[in-house]
């Protein structure tokens, strides 16, 4: 069965970040928070894995997964699981298989950004476009990006998914290219808001570039993969020959089977290109848990490195900070840093706890499974560093205030200016009241009560993590933020956000077509066929209901030219489907009709003998179709806007 379009692309807002405590059932952590287990015993703990992945992997439909478990520099656990290659029968090894680590290649491209920052050739407070001369950020806001904003995702970037991803043997523009003609929006001042942000870590990469002078891909391999001895990891895209036969391949679960997909291409390799085997990955979480020293090497001073755990921002109270490059995971037990890192057929996970000097690589093989880390990490933290028994004190606060609470959020994270604007109005965090109790539903749809702790922070007893709200005196809560997610916030949904309201005109504009496309028609025919006597009151004009037959004709052949276009799933990332392109060209054609059917509205109330509720439909059908027009504008859908 295809996978709707509309549901993977809003999961693409998700995916390519992190999200780690949400979802998992309270009765499976409390049996896992019982009793004391050992992390060094590894017979236990290999055990303990298996089940987890190999159920993950059946339940998430996932060809193929690798894992492995450190602790105090040593390895307690590594496997592979499933095919690389199904057709061959390979297995995926952990030692030579290689998968896509996604967007834990900023790990890779924050060092790189430090050493450079060491050596006194970049500074994390400059203004970037004094280092820039081959093109200009907009100087949209007062204040002005910096490394530091672009390494803790707080540039105030809209999100940028077109042509996010390639396939090999496209054609990928040099990344001095892409970031000239794909230039995000700014749409709010920097170190105001996280809102992850890969096109503001391309930048990063193009800064690293320019003041090394040589490609990322040259520059990781010398001053990172070559002294860390990782010789089977490779930004380079496509993959080198001496590694080509060694790289798992991708799979999506489709109609009962696997189905292999193509090599994904990230244009920004920085943000998210590199290619990797579970031994490589475990010599780089080593590292970075040694100050990034191994054997005798040492990529960065540990006073440089330290930044990279430093805040840079806090959304509200209890909630985790916006870091230099990590991501804060942490339930509000147990600290957590690291990175996921996504594609569409890749998900991995790179996750450290510092407290106990343990780490985890995870990564799948399968379209699909982008909640499998997710859900293993939870267990694995549940069951070797268990929460405490007792939760923070909460608070009673009235029913007439909690309201204030409810209602749809959108996260920060989205685009603003292309043809998937929308995207950002499927994907939304709800807040409802029973009672005189909330209930969170995030963006994957886990429910959750949530209990209040002050006025405007409240808490998740099942994963020990905290729900926060920007609030204005007097006011509804405008903001929501999660504890262990820094880099996103959800916005309120209100006025033309409110993705209810353009839902019922979509619904009432395809009403008004099908009437009219159908219905029309068949009055039509069946009055003359059928009606005998003379009509004291006459049916619309026959120049009236052309118009509105034409322009009804052409929105609909939009929506069906649009929805092929988007039945494909997620090929609109790569670019955009040629079935889209020609329907963008209908609500143009369309405008010149609805124009004609405003005309015709006003001249058919002077004209006798036409019915009342013909003149009623026909005045509703226009604004409707006129509302369409705006909408479709408002949405970037009104001529070719990518």
């Amino acid at each position: 069965m295809r996978t709707n379009y509309f549901r993977l692309i809003a999961c693409i807002l998700i995916v390519f970040a992190i999200t780690i405590g949400n979802g998992m059932p309270v009765q499976a952590q409390n049996q896992e928070s019982a009793g004391t287990f050992q992390l060094t015993d590894k017979a236990a703990l290999g055990s303990f894995i298996d089940g987890l992945i190999e159920a993950y992997m059946k339940e998430q439909k996932a060809a193929a997964a690798v894992v492995s478990v450190v602790h105090r520099g040593e390895i307690l656990y590594q496997q592979g699981y499933g095919y690389a290659d199904i057709e061959n029968r390979i297995p995926a090894d952990p030692q030579n298989t290689l998968f896509r680590i996604g967007s834990i290649s900023k790990l890779f491209l924050w060092v790189a950004v430090l050493q450079q920052v060491e050596l006194g050739n970049l500074d994390l407070d400059t203004d970037i476009n004094q280092y820039i001369t081959a093109f200009r950020i907009p100087d949209t806001f007062d204040d002005p990006i910096t490394l530091r904003s672009l390494m803790s995702h707080t540039p105030g970037f809209e999100d940028v998914l077109l042509h996010l991803f390639k396939r090999e043997g496209d054609d990928v523009d040099p990344l001095e290219e892409i970031l000239r003609k794909q230039m995000p929006r700014r749409v709010r001042p920097p170190m105001q808001e996280a809102a992850y942000s890969n096109h503001g870590t391309g930048l990063a990469q193009y800064l690293v570039e320019l003041v090394s002078g040589m490609p990322f891909e040259t520059y990781v391999e010398q001053q990172i993969l070559a002294p860390l001895g990782m010789n089977a990891t490779t930004f380079r895209q496509p993959l080198p020959p001496h590694l080509r036969e060694r790289m798992a391949k991708g799979y999506a679960w489709q109609d009962g089977m696997f189905e292999e997909k193509l090599f994904e291409i990230v244009p920004m390799t920085g943000a998210g290109g590199a290619s990797s085997t579970a031994a490589d990955m475990t010599v780089f979480m080593n590292a970075l848990m040694n100050q990034t020293r191994h054997d005798t090497i040492s990529l960065l001073d540990s006073a440089t490195y330290a930044i990279m755990k430093k805040p840079v921002l806090v959304h509200a109270r209890h909630m985790n900070p916006a870091l230099h490059g990590f991501l804060d995971l942490s339930p509000a037990h147990l600290g957590i840093i690291g990175h996921a890192g996504n594609t569409f057929v890749f998900h991995s996970l790179l996750a450290m706890f510092p407290d106990h000097d343990t780490g985890v690589f995870l990564s799948f093989s399968g379209q699909s499974a982008a909640a499998a880390y997710i859900r293993i990490i939870e267990h694995f933290s549940n069951r070797f560093f268990p929460q405490p028994e007792t939760s923070p004190a909460t608070i009673e606060l009235d029913k007439a205030y909690l309201k204030g609470f409810t209602g749809n959020y959108m996260l920060n994270r989205r685009p603003h200016s292309s043809m998937l604007k929308i995207v950002g109005y499927l994907n939304t965090i709800s807040v409802d009241i029973d009672d005189n109790n909330l209930i969170f539903t995030d963006f994957m749809g886990g429910k959750h009560l949530i209990f209040p702790i002050d006025s405007t922070t409240f808490h998740i007893e099942s994963n020990n993590t905290f729900v926060g709200f920007y609030r204005p005196e007097g006011k509804k809560a405008q903001k929501i933020f999660l504890s262990n997610f820094p880099i996103m916030a959800g916005e309120r949904a209100t006025g033309l956000r409110n993705m209810n309201l353009h839902l019922f005109l979509f619904l009432i504009t395809l009403f008004c077509m099908l009437y009219i496309l159908i219905v029309w028609p068949w009055l039509y025919f069946a009055r003359k066929l059928y009606e005998k006597k003379p009509r004291t009151r006459h049916a619309l004009p026959l120049s009236s209901r052309a118009a509105g037959w034409i322009s009804a004709f052409f929105l609909l052949l939009f929506l069906l030219l649009f929805a092929m276009g988007t039945g494909k799933g997620v090929e609109i990332v790569y670019a955009i489907p040629s079935s889209i392109k020609i329907g963008l060209f209908f609500p143009i054609a369309a405008i010149l009709f609805i124009l004609i059917m405003m005309w015709h509205s006003i001249y058919i109330w002077k004209t006798p003998n036409i019915k009342n509720i013909s003149r009623l439909f026909y005045n509703l059908a226009t604004l409707v179709f006129f509302l369409s027009i705006l909408q479709l504008y408002y949405f970037h859908l009104l001529g070719w806007r990518f």
